[in-house]
């Protein structure tokens, strides 16, 4: 597919502000002109995507963040941020889900209704008024942003193991679910039914089309699969044997790029080879073919989350050395 020949992979920008593995990160919603990145040094730093000035002497580098946000006591583990940009949601090994005010700097709501680490958070509902939130407890609660009720509206209890990931899907009212214990699962809130698709590893992302129709799951078996989303076919799987890709142990996070017309996913380094680096890879959707694999740099083992911005036709990708790559 000749679309996708000029998949973005010039390095723009270079954000060393964590001193720890960067292990969750997302773009400020429209039009993305900040990135939220959370860390296992337990804080949240918010950064400019791109340098605000465009010089051209290469990729620039920032080592301290516009803001800090600090109340986390553990690594923080996942991140999202509001449509409005004024609020985010934090989670993490703390057991609580973090509701924050991006200008005040400040938590707003924090909420303790989960029994182990919290590895996943996103926003749901109209207004963003629900935050909904996957637990290594085996739960998903959903928790009533607009009141002070601080007991959760509606707890899923379906899965068997952690549940990694987490993705809301609004137009079509469902929640996708990633879990440990092998299986993605689709809420249908309105119907009030549930789906699942079976595979033979623990399941460590997932991820909605824009369209709805197709769930991209990726997997500890080096896989990335996407699955239609109405009787669980699998449409196309991603990191076949020979293109270098590694997801074998860690939580390692895939997303849609392009229009939905690229599978964009970090990776593990070869643990056997000490001088290999972690890569990110992407692929195009219809062909299954790689269409551009960057290396992360000298010293970085995992890239285990990437965020793709839409509207900037830019990416980032969070690194084990706690440093986060954009590129463009």
């Amino acid at each position: 597919m000749t679309a996708n020949k000029s998949f973005p992979t010039e390095l723009a920008h270079t954000l060393k502000t964590h001193n720890g593995p960067v292990n969750a990160l997302t773009f400020s919603s429209y039009p993305g002109t900040y990135i939220l990145t959370g860390s296992s040094d337990r804080a949240i730093h918010l950064t400019r995507a791109l340098p605000s000035s465009n010089s051209k002497t290469g990729p620039a580098e920032t080592t301290s963040p516009i803001q800090k946000y600090e109340a986390h006591g553990y690594s923080v583990l996942d991140v999202a941020v509001a449509s409005d940009n004024a609020r985010f949601a934090s989670v993490g090994g703390d057991r609580q889900v973090f509701l924050w005010d991006v200008e005040q700097g400040g938590t707003t709501r924090r909420w303790s209704g989960h029994g182990a680490r919290v590895e996943a958070v996103q926003f749901a509902g109209e207004g963003d008024s629900v935050v909904v939130s996957g637990s290594a407890d085996t739960t998903i609660n959903l928790w009533d942003a607009r009141s002070n009720n601080y007991k959760p509206i509606q707890t899923l209890p379906e899965a068997g193991d952690t549940v990694s990931s987490l993705h809301v899907h609004m137009p079509t009212y469902s929640i996708a679910s990633g879990s440990y214990d092998g299986r993605a699962r689709i809420y249908d809130i309105r119907m009030g039914r549930t789906s699942e698709d079976v595979f033979a590893h623990p399941v460590t992302s997932v991820r909605c089309s824009a369209d709805g129709n197709a769930l991209l799951a990726s997997t500890l078996d080096s896989r990335v699969r996407m699955l239609d989303r109405t009787d669980g076919k699998l449409l196309k799987a991603f990191g076949q044997e020979g293109q270098g890709y590694r997801n074998s142990e860690l939580r390692i996070r895939s997303v849609f790029a392009r229009g939905d017309a690229v599978v964009l996913s970090g990776s593990e380094a070869d643990p056997a080879d000490k001088g290999a680096e972690a890569a990110v890879f992407a692929w195009d959707v219809l062909s299954g073919e790689v269409v551009a694999k960057v290396s992360a740099g000298r010293g970085v083992r995992v890239v285990s989350c990437v965020a793709w911005n839409e509207k900037g036709g830019c990416w980032a990708g969070g690194c084990s050395d706690g440093s986060v790559k954009v590129y463009q």
